[in-house]
């Protein structure tokens, strides 16, 4: 499978996690038959803390959001943990915009075509910084963070702007 075919793949199921809560709560008709316990359960999610002893790697990534920077995007590696982390942090001019926005940070395993450690912020929760889960380094793996996000700015057509961004990749 080429690079572009496993992004792809990848992304998609990166998107289809993150769109759940969003996607449920655009339709009124069906948003009315989830519990608000439920939608509350996807959307408190608890941020992850990564090892202290994380170094960045790589390059970072910068997600553009109507012309300007709204996240970066960087990968870490912790040698205690053994494990790589991606990581989103929101820019203050682009939440000086007020724009509601969910985040979904993962690992993407280039050498698999495979998203790891995926997770997801709704509504900004847990922000302006957000992790993806520990993701253990396998040698011989490359690796790049990734961030996968939606706008909802009242303008925009069908409800959402979609956006993705990853890292520089990084070989094990």
């Amino acid at each position: 499978m080429d690079r572009l075919a496993a992004h792809v793949i990848a992304t998609a199921a990166l998107t289809v996690t993150l769109a759940t809560v969003p996607v449920l709560c655009a339709d009124v008709s069906h948003a009315a038959a989830v519990p608000t316990a439920a939608v509350s359960a996807l959307a408190a999610t608890v941020p992850v803390q990564p090892c202290a002893d994380r170094i960045q790697v790589g390059r970072a990534g910068h997600e553009i959001y109507e012309g300007i920077v709204a996240f970066s995007v960087e990968e870490f590696y912790s040698p205690s943990c053994h494990a790589m982390y991606g990581y989103s942090f929101a820019s203050s001019r682009f939440r000086a915009l007020h724009v509601r926005y969910d985040v979904g940070m993962a690992v993407y395993d280039e050498t698999r075509g495979a998203i790891d450690g995926a997770a997801t912020a709704i509504d900004g929760v847990g922000g302006p910084a957000y992790w993806s889960a520990a993701v253990p380094v396998v040698p011989g793996t490359c690796y790049e963070g990734e961030g996968h996000y939606f706008y909802y700015p009242p303008s925009a057509p069908g409800g959402f702007i979609e956006g993705d961004t990853r890292t520089d990749e990084v070989c094990a």
